[in-house]
């Protein structure tokens, strides 16, 4: 449960990519007291404006004005935009710096904070399990982090001490945190986050391509159909940049699928229905399983 903290834990962050992810955290740092002093950077001029304006941050400025003596820095924007943004920031850092991120995978960021952060400087990977298939800052919203599951990636040198200040600072806004190694946390979101999302996309395209009458279909469209399908509607050069930074989970996992599939159509061509039924029992008990672990 979220908690307002008696004394901030940081005095000064720094957030660059002021859009949904980073508007939202940064806006739950300021409501629970996480941090004195939140500055912000983004490439889009009004985007910096808009989260003054919505109190995502205090200040914004160019980047060696945000990060001077910064002891908090959150990188939020696409995979690859982040792990060239690590290299152009480690000269601006302050020795003592915990840089984080909230990048959707995690080995090749975790790989070039290790390469390129300075002595001194702490680097853990993070990904806060949250999201919408809004964007910017607009949609910003300080409770869209309440509890989420918010993953972090430390390696085996990193400091203990700043690595409970991190878990510190997710617990004090309502967020779960959970460690996991990069390369786990790659194949565990592959299979929660990334490939559900490339199901949705191909599930709506498989629609569209149908030869069938859109408008008549999209009528009949159920509340389940556009439950399954509504992250389709995702960013799309956000969710290309995860697709890519994770393809080698991403193929792991539609090889499951496709064995999955396969075997069910299999059984219902043959009409073995001993089979078939024992594939959707499954699927059921499962499914109720999640339901209940969320419930709790």
């Amino acid at each position: 449960m979220a908690a307002l903290c008696s004394k901030p834990l940081f005095k000064k962050c720094c957030i660059i990519g002021l859009g949904l992810m980073g508007g939202s955290l940064g806006m739950a740092l300021g409501k629970y007291n996480v941090v004195e002093e939140r500055w912000g950077h983004d490439i889009n001029a009004l985007s910096m404006a808009a989260a003054r304006e919505r109190g995502a941050v205090d200040k914004t400025g160019d980047l060696a004005t945000a990060l001077n003596n910064a002891e908090l820095v959150i990188l939020s924007m696409p995979v690859g935009q982040i792990v060239k943004m690590l290299t152009e920031i480690s000269s601006f850092l302050k020795k003592g710096a915990l840089v984080t991120d909230l990048g959707s995978t995690k080995l090749r960021i975790v790989e070039t904070m290790e390469n390129v952060l300075p002595p001194g400087v702490t680097g853990v990977g993070g990904h806060p399990m949250a999201g919408s298939e809004q964007a910017g800052i607009a949609s910003a919203d300080p409770s869209l982090l309440e509890n989420a599951i918010y993953l972090l990636t430390p390696t085996w040198h990193t400091s203990s001490r700043k690595l409970k200040k991190l878990k510190d600072m997710i617990i004090a806004i309502g967020a779960r945190p959970l460690i996991l190694e990069p390369e786990e946390h790659d194949r565990f979101t592959a299979l929660v986050s990334h490939f559900p999302q490339m199901l949705a996309v191909a599930l709506v395209n498989t629609l569209r391509n149908s030869g069938q009458d859109q408008d008549l279909l999209l009528t009949l469209a159920s509340k389940g159909y556009k439950d399954t399908t509504r992250i389709a509607m995702g960013e799309p050069s956000m969710w290309y940049d995860i697709f890519i930074s994770n393809k080698k989970s991403l193929r792991d996992a539609l090889e499951i699928f496709l064995e999955e599939l396969h075997s069910l159509h299999d059984y219902l061509e043959n009409e073995d229905e001993k089979k078939a039924k024992e594939k959707l029992i499954q699927a059921g008990f499962a499914r109720r399983f999640l339901q209940q672990e969320r419930i709790r």
